[in-house]
């Protein structure tokens, strides 16, 4: 009796007739909440995404310029 109540095989939720018991549908509320946060998170990835695609140039030639004033200096030393 301990071996069934501790082992992990799958549960089936049936009623005494035999009919299976549906599960909850979500509500309006719950659906458009999930729309909301799914929104919202491909917004802030749109956002992240552009930030970072023009950042790039301006990085390399903050990088070059860096470079420059780098052997500017050395050669002046």
């Amino acid at each position: 009796m301990v071996y069934m109540a501790n082992h992990s095989s799958p549960v089936i939720d049936m009623t005494p007739d035999g009919a299976f018991i549906e599960p909850p549908k979500p509500s309006l509320g719950t659906i458009l909440a999930r729309v909301l946060a799914f929104a919202l998170f491909l917004g802030v990835m749109a956002v992240a995404f552009w930030t970072a695609l023009f950042m790039i140039p301006v990085l390399l030639v903050m990088g070059l310029v860096g470079y420059a004033v780098m052997r500017l200096q050395v050669r002046r030393f």
